[in-house]
Formats: structure tokens, C-alpha cells, sequence
């Protein structure tokens, strides 16, 4: 399943970048929103580039078909590979999430973009993949909701950080 999601800031690029890659921030962001054993590593290269390794434990709200094979518990880590800043001062990254215990592959992109009004459009493309037999399609569609309704709260929680 291919989902693409768009969000405005009204903070620059290098303001809303330092933010949503900061370990502290992350890992506030998380636990506020009900994550449980958050850890957050950054690893910043010479080049400008940066990886960020975060993990964490949220409990979902299953629907009945899917109880019978996964856990309403889940640890994930994603991981995330953002570019320095290029020509136009845009921000990439491509990121992957491992579910754990789940045969599923979760990847994509986000990028950082600067609008007309000197504020921010993130776009990021999401695909996810469930490999479980007969309801791995109703799992992915399941999962795309449920990214949704997460992703609105950690910008909802991303804008009222940046404007204090």
C-alpha cells in the first residue's frame, strides 16, 4: 500500500529540520503521544548528513481479524537517513521501520521543502507491505489508517513545539 501525506510549518526548513531529527524532541514527542520505552540514537556524519535510530513500544488497537496474529503490543525502530541540505535548502531522508515480529516492510521518504510564506512543506510518501497470508492487504490497510490519525498528532505536537 502507497500512501502520500502533506503537512505545512510555519517555521523554516533548517528550524522544523533541527527539530523533528532531535533526540530530545523525539523522544518527547513519542511518550507524550503514549510510546513506552523510547530511545533515540543520532549519529551526525562530516558530509552533513545524519542518521537518526529511534525505538519504541506502542500498544494499537487491534481489529478482531487481526488479534489472532499479531501482538497489540509492538516494538518498532525506524531508522532515518537525511541528506545534507541541497541547492534549493531542501531536507531528505529515506527511512525504513522494522516492526518487530511482524513480517513487514514499512519505508519511504520525507522531504523538507520551503514555502512561499518562509515556512515548511513536508511531504512524505509511505509503503507498506504485510506479508500475511489472506489478510496482509487488510493489515496494510488497517496500518495506513492508523499512520494517518499518528502522523496528524506528531505534527499537531511538531507545530505547537515550534511556536513555543
Amino acid at each position: 500500500m502507497r500512501m502520500q501525506i502533506d503537512h505545512h510549518y510555519d517555521a523554516p526548513v533548517e528550524a522544523v529540520y533541527e527539530l523533528i531529527s532531535d533526540p530530545d524532541f523525539i523522544e518527547r514527542k513519542y511518550v507524550a503521544l503514549g510510546g513506552r520505552d523510547v530511545a533515540v540514537d543520532r549519529t551526525d556524519g562530516d558530509d552533513g548528513t545524519v542518521e537518526v535510530v529511534t525505538r519504541r513500544t506502542v500498544t494499537v488497537d487491534l481489529p478482531g481479524f487481526a488479534k489472532k496474529v499479531l501482538a497489540a503490543s509492538q516494538t518498532t525502530i525506524q531508522h532515518e537517513s537525511w541528506a545534507a541540505a541541497n541547492s534549493k535548502g531542501e531536507r531528505l531522508c529515506t527511512y525504513f521501520v522494522e516492526v518487530q515480529g511482524v513480517p513487514s516492510r514499512i519505508e519511504g521518504t520525507h522531504t523538507l521543502s520551503a514555502s512561499a510564506d518562509g515556512g515548511t512543506d513536508h511531504h512524505l510518501e509511505i509503503e507498506t507491505k504485510v506479508s500475511i497470508p489472506l489478510i496482509g492487504g487488510k493489515i496494510e490497510k488497517f496500518g495506513g489508517e492508523t499512520a494517518r490519525a499518528d502522523l496528524a498528532e506528531q505534527f499537531a505536537f511538531t507545530d505547537k513545539e515550534l511556536t513555543g
